[in-house]
């Protein structure tokens, strides 16, 4: 998958407003570059750095490197994070998160 360095930061910057805009951009970026992401077929192949997370039914792959641990401080680290990148948006752009 290939995204131009213009696209990786339309997600990036998408990803301080939630999943919703997440799949907003990447529905728009997917028009744009389908040959940027994976199809339906292909998700068994993927690599993995990380195990990938399972929210319920197992994610397509073939390998990963290295077991993934979630530590409940980590959980709480990263949302304290965005909370905190969400209020620096809204101060300093003066818009709703999810706007």
């Amino acid at each position: 998958m290939k995204l131009t360095n213009y696209q990786r930061s339309q997600l990036k910057a998408a990803a301080c407003f939630g999943c919703g805009q997440i799949d907003k951009v990447a529905a728009s970026l997917q028009r744009e570059n389908p040959e940027a992401f994976w199809r339906n077929s292909e998700l068994h192949q993927r690599n993995f750095y990380h195990e990938p997370m399972s929210y319920g039914s197992p994610v397509p792959h073939r390998s990963y490197v290295q077991r993934l641990v979630v530590r409940r401080r980590e959980l709480d680290n990263e949302q304290r994070l965005i909370m905190a990148q969400n209020h620096y948006l809204e101060q300093t752009f003066q818009i709703g998160v999810g706007a």
